[in-house]
């Protein structure tokens, strides 16, 4: 069974960490990348700071050999970037045909990212963040699910789940309110309060996975939501 992996990877050099830093707020989202001959190159999509600060602290950043802009989307502007041929960068193209691993997402801010990989196994992920390691990178798992749970990738227990579910069906949510907390809460015999807050922790983690990303700002990981394990909590 494949599984999805969430890290964050940091350190020093960091491809485009200093246009990054040259306008606060900037975020990067790779779209797709590429090896090839002149470098590594990556097209993604820049928003969040001033988009004339970071174009002109491109060609400063050493990491960057040649940039261009493809797409002004207003709030979004796709750019072309080949980055510099250095054995200090990790060449993404190289990194997943050695662990085998597919890039769902990468959002890079300055001197670190937020990246979302779907791996063969749990050999694969080790030796992905191995690979990263060597490179002199800190790597932090922030999760791992079966890429076939869907729970997982909303950071949802099983218990929010039959919560939120059997609140939705009740109607709790509607206007009027269909059903009331204290109803639900005799269902699953626990307290009002102990359903609320299971029903508060299940909305926000779906909300930080959908609205919180459209908003473009990075994940907030609630470290208190994920137990040793890589689970969520209730």
């Amino acid at each position: 069974m494949s599984l999805i992996a969430e890290l964050r990877i940091s350190g020093e050099p960091f491809a485009l960490s200093r246009a990054l830093s040259a306008a606060p707020g900037m975020r990067a989202e790779t779209e797709y990348s590429v090896s090839a001959p002149v470098g590594p190159v990556v097209f993604l999509w820049g928003w969040g700071g001033e988009f004339e600060a970071f174009e002109s602290a491109l060609p400063e950043d050493p990491t960057v050999r040649e940039f261009e802009l493809i797409e002004d989307g207003g709030d979004r502007r796709l750019y072309e970037v080949v980055l510099d041929d250095t054995a200090d960068l990790i060449d993404p193209g190289v990194l997943h045909r050695q662990t085998s691993a597919s890039q769902l997402r990468m959002v890079t801010g300055a001197n670190y990212a937020i990246v979302t990989e779907r791996l063969p196994d749990h050999e694969s992920l080790a030796a992905y963040i191995a690979h990263c390691r060597e490179h002199g990178y800190e790597v932090e798992l922030l999760r791992a699910y079966p890429a076939d749970d869907d729970h997982g990738r909303y950071d949802l227990s099983t218990k929010q789940v039959e919560a939120l579910c059997a609140a939705l069906e009740a109607g709790y949510f509607e206007t009027p309110r269909g059903t009331d907390l204290g109803t639900l809460a005799e269902e699953f015999d626990i307290s009002e309060q102990a359903l609320s807050e299971r029903l508060r922790r299940g909305v926000a983690a779906v909300l930080e996975s959908t609205v919180g990303e459209l908003g473009g700002q990075d994940r907030p990981y609630d470290a208190a939501r994920i137990d040793a394990s890589g689970a969520p909590s209730e």
